[in-house]
């Protein structure tokens, strides 16, 4: 039996960096590319991932009693025909076909044959969804988060520290390819604060050099606390600029804050673990550039799921065109967005942007008649003193019969033991209320009560809301 070898058989490395070209050849060429251009490769990558789709029970099955056979979609003028699907859907698809699910891959001839990687998404109760991952788009997605590293200013001399743990979740595997493969920086993979606790990053980060990190918004803060606590100098590390995704920060406030804390640019990202790191700011801050050629994006209002104009804010529904393991058509992601026209960036590049990740949709709490995004606590919370900026909103049901309502209680810690609790509740209730449009509780606790439930500085992302009605 013939060994396979990844490096030999699985990937042809020439005609992958011509169809999805590396920083260095990226901003010369589809970078470049005019609206007609680009929407002609499209095209032709989203006819050839349709094809593939339709070998699929998931897709075939509901395209078929949606009215749609093979052929009936020609173009990418026809993407609005094609029902979306949601997480939800893919649950549904593990419990028809254990345990890949219909969407994916089942036969074992293919399992050996195939360079393939097993990572995972969801999942906070039983099996998290597995996702298959092959050769190609494995390195597609390192090339993904290249083209943003360098965008950002990430070169071979930089020493990378990468606090998101190489583990079932692929965000730390394409960070690392995306740094080590395709640009030469140095990755220092620390991973969360599970790994290597939050002193000892910053210990390793003066000790070896550090000099760009990729890390989220809320670790961030939470290195910042860090500092302070144990009176480390964040200023005198050789942090050069940051990689995040910062979240929801209408105002700006919180950049501005986390900049001011490590005398570094910290710069947006947007990406799933379908999808890839498919938006990144660059060096301008005005917008996410779009890798279209890997992606295309629809923002959709969250009733009807119908097209909304450039510049308002909805659901987005991603098309993978690079993946075929599983293919990705018209997916929900249900995070919100919104869309903005191609233009010409002051870095150079010419693509469609996307704004700043604004929350999701399936977290909405509908509290009498107002619909709440616990990510839009955030503002009030991280503008308010007194505030570490940490906090869990907790949904739950009180009464009984038809005199049960929904209660919504927000519980943000204070910065010290020392900060008064009441006049902090007081003004933190107000600001929400503002905020929100609907009056919520807010609960006053100490540093570190709110970590247990949202896994701040413990895994890769922090959790904003606990549900008790279930």
């Amino acid at each position: 039996m013939e060994r396979p070898n990844y490096h030999w058989q699985a990937i042809d490395w020439q005609q992958l960096t011509q169809d999805y070209p590396p920083p260095g050849l990226f901003e010369t060429s589809v970078g470049q590319m005019s609206e007609g251009e680009i929407r002609a490769l499209q095209n032709t990558r989203f006819l050839a991932r349709m094809a593939e789709a339709w070998q699929y029970p998931f897709y075939r099955d509901r395209w078929q009693a949606a009215g749609l056979e093979p052929g009936d979609i020609r173009s990418l003028d026809d993407i609005e025909k094609i029902p979306t699907f949601n997480s939800d859907d893919l649950k549904a698809a593990f419990e028809r076909a254990p345990p890949f699910g219909d969407h994916q891959p089942g036969d074992p001839a293919y399992f050996r044959d195939a360079h393939l990687r097993i990572l995972t998404s969801g999942g906070t109760t039983g099996l998290p969804r597995v996702t298959l991952f092959d050769a190609q788009t494995l390195e597609i997605q390192g090339i993904q988060s290249a083209r943003a590293f360098w965008a950002q200013g990430l070169r071979p001399s930089d020493i990378l520290q990468i606090t998101y743990t190489n583990s079932l979740a692929n965000a730390a595997w394409c960070t690392l390819n995306g740094a080590f493969n395709w640009i030469g920086a140095t990755p220092m993979t620390t991973g969360a604060g599970i790994v290597t606790s939050s002193e000892r990053q910053l210990q390793y980060a003066k000790a070896w050099g550090t000099t760009a990190w990729f890390t989220r918004a809320e670790y961030l803060a939470r290195l910042v606390e860090v500092a302070r606590d144990s009176g480390f100098d964040l200023h005198g590390l050789k942090t050069r600029q940051i990689h995040s995704h910062i979240g929801p920060d209408a105002g700006g406030l919180r950049r501005k804050a986390l900049e001011e804390a490590w005398n570094a640019p910290v710069y947006d990202n947007y990406g799933t673990h379908e999808i890839g790191a498919v938006a990144f700011e660059c060096r301008e801050k005005s917008g996410l550039h779009i890798s279209e050629d890997m992606v295309h994006i629809q923002i959709v209002d969250l009733e009807r799921e119908a097209p909304l104009p450039d510049g308002q804010v909805g659901n987005l529904i991603a098309t993978s065109l690079y993946r075929s393991v599983p293919p990705i058509i018209r997916f929900n992601m249900r995070d919100q967005l919104a869309l903005y026209p191609r233009e010409r960036c002051g870095c150079g590049l010419c693509t469609r942007k996307l704004s700043g990740f604004h929350g999701r949709s399936d977290e909405m709490v509908k509290l009498r008649g107002t619909n709440v995004y616990p990510l839009a606590c955030m503002e009030a919370v991280t503008r308010t003193p007194g505030t570490n900026g940490e906090y869990i909103c907790i949904v739950s049901h009180e009464g009984e019969g038809l005199a049960q309502r929904e209660r919504f209680v927000v519980q943000v810690e204070r910065s010290a033991e020392s900060v008064a609790p009441e006049p902090l509740r007081a003004e933190l209730e107000a600001a929400l209320h503002r905020d929100l449009g609907v009056k919520v509780d807010v609960e006053i606790v100490d540093p570190g009560a709110t970590a247990p439930h949202t896994g701040l500085g413990l895994q890769n992302k922090t959790k904003r809301l606990l549900d008790l009605r279930r």
